[in-house]
């Protein structure tokens, strides 16, 4: 049972605290961080994420008008800050960034509840440093990775992995408590299959200490599978384009866009630190400390890890739970040692705040030596996508653009700011990235169409069908394919897609505008008239 707090020192009441000014100033520091995101640009990937939700929520058909491989459920968690945009007229960017605010207080507030029921009182260091932590890792730690669908994962996991400690020892939390952190942290889990290895490990580990029939009997790993089940319904019923559509097109693609090797993710800047420390950290949870809440969270960087691995792409984003987690779990080791090592039973909490005060600013310090915070907000003005923004803002003559690109950046979120409408259903190119991954061997640059893939050909036919039909006044041309130059000769998307009659037919009424950084515009020549 929680005890009362050690009461401090007499001398504390006379005299300013200056732990606990430091400690408060580094927790408002966290909380107010948050503020710079509300600053453009909004990260890249979310902004597709933003377009395709804002596209299903005014009538426009999720895997039919707009195809990408993310989950249905990640663009219902998607709807909801389009939908709130729809009502206020604030953009749909601002409203996500204040709607994760709001789940990012909710989930701290949980935590740090948990954490005071479930620690004991006279562990002064673990009380003061890991809610310390864990708003660093919600607010700070992402960085450029802001509203990823890794960052809203750690968001809505953290409590049901603190909670999961506290079902390991045994602490008084309300089954309520429980069934409602499992339900919010089965949506994380489920916005994308690779994420499913961390409740599973975390489960596993919790059926090991408490028996097969307390953990048949605990409603919370049957609440995250029921959401995963709903989900997948969820699919089947209302998204089955899902199955026919996209699974075809990314089994056939996908895997080839930015394949590395194991070895590669293995010493790569991003996955090689976690790969490392974590196992290490592992053994101390497990051997030294023999800590619920340390090798819980162990568990679920393990998880993280094999996340980030299985996809096989290396993208920052993509090592944010394990890299998070495993942050996590060094403080909570030494959290331990310093209750129960260097202070244990020390009535007097000022040290414990003073300690870890003073730790979050050397990670603070330490984050700000590996990554500028806060970089693209302060280089936007002069950034490649303010100028392309101002270009095509000026130049275009119907909401309609079609840009022909492997890449999503500058194009999003240049598409959320000025309200347009990408007339072909990618978001890129990654498509054509995946069917000329490889130049083989006396292969042409272009396959001929009546020899390419279904998915290939389906790609090559709706995108001049498209154009054809919804006539864009701009197109541009990305001039750095990233594909692989083949017999000596670089891939050229305009001349790829004018292989196709209704393409080249329809590109005779663009004119060249000019070149810009690394793209060519083309604005159509006869300006459209409203139906």
């Amino acid at each position: 049972m929680n005890q009362s707090r050690p009461v401090e020192s007499a001398a504390s009441g006379r005299h300013a605290d200056w732990s606990r000014l430091l400690y408060w100033f580094v927790l408002a520091v966290c909380a107010a961080w948050i503020a710079g995101y509300f600053f453009p640009p909004i990260n890249h990937d979310t902004a597709v994420l933003l377009y395709i939700s804002k596209l299903w929520l005014n009538g426009g058909r999720l895997y039919v008008d707009a195809i990408d491989i993310n989950t249905p459920l990640v663009f219902v968690l998607h709807l909801l800050p389009e939908a709130l945009a729809k009502l206020t007229g604030l953009p749909g960017t601002v409203m996500l960034v204040g709607l994760l605010g709001l789940g990012i207080a909710g989930s701290f507030a949980t935590c740090r509840w948990v954490l005071a029921a479930s620690l004991d009182p006279a562990h002064a260091t673990a009380d003061a440093l890991l809610p310390l932590l864990l708003l660093f890792l919600l607010i700070v730690f992402p960085n450029n990775m802001f509203t990823q669908r890794e960052h809203i994962l750690l968001v809505m996991a953290m409590p049901y992995l603190l909670v999961a400690s506290g079902r390991a020892d045994g602490a008084p939390l309300s089954p309520q408590l429980r069934v409602a952190t499992a339900l919010l942290a089965g949506l994380g889990f489920a916005m994308k299959p690779y994420f499913l290895g961390i409740p599973l490990l975390v489960e596993l580990y919790l059926l090991s200490q408490r028996g097969l029939r307390r953990s048949l009997a605990d409603p919370v790993p049957w609440s995250v599978l029921g959401v995963c089940i709903a989900h997948a319904l969820f699919a089947v019923i209302v998204t089955p384009e899902y199955f026919t559509v996209v699974w075809p097109i990314a089994s056939a693609f996908y895997s080839e866009v930015s394949n590395w090797s194991t070895l590669d993710l293995m010493l790569s800047a991003n996955l090689g630190p976690p790969t490392l420390i974590l196992p290490l950290l592992g053994i101390a949870a497990f051997f030294a400390i023999r800590s619920h809440l340390a090798r819980v969270i162990f568990m679920a960087g393990l998880g993280g890890l094999a996340s980030a691995y299985a996809q096989h792409k290396g993208w920052p984003y993509h090592a944010l739970p394990a890299q998070a987690f495993t942050l996590l779990l060094a403080g909570v080791v030494i959290a331990h040692v310093m209750d129960h090592v260097v202070w244990p039973r020390r009535g007097d909490a000022r040290p414990a705040r003073l300690f870890a005060a003073a730790l979050m600013l050397l990670v603070f310090y330490q984050e700000g030596l590996h990554s500028r915070p806060f970089f693209k907000q302060l280089e936007y003005r002069g950034s490649e996508l303010r100028r392309l923004m101002q270009i095509v803002k000026q130049e275009k003559r119907n909401d309609r653009i079609l840009i022909l690109s492997p890449g999503i950046y500058p194009h999003f979120p240049m598409i959320n700011y000025l309200r347009l409408q990408m007339t072909m259903r990618f978001e890129s190119m990654w498509l054509i990235q995946g069917a000329y991954a490889e130049c083989r061997e006396l292969a042409p640059l272009y396959t001929p169409p009546e020899s390419m893939s279904p998915a290939e050909s389906f790609v090559f036919r709706s995108v001049a069908e498209d154009f054809n039909r919804k006539k864009p006044s701009l197109l541009i041309v990305d001039n750095v394919p990233g594909i692989p130059r083949c017999q000596g000769e670089t891939f050229d998307y305009l001349e790829y897609f004018s292989r196709n009659p209704l393409f080249a037919k329809r590109f005779e009424d663009y004119d060249k505008l000019l070149d810009f950084e690394r793209y060519t515009i083309w604005r159509r020549r006869i300006p459209d008239q409203k139906k």
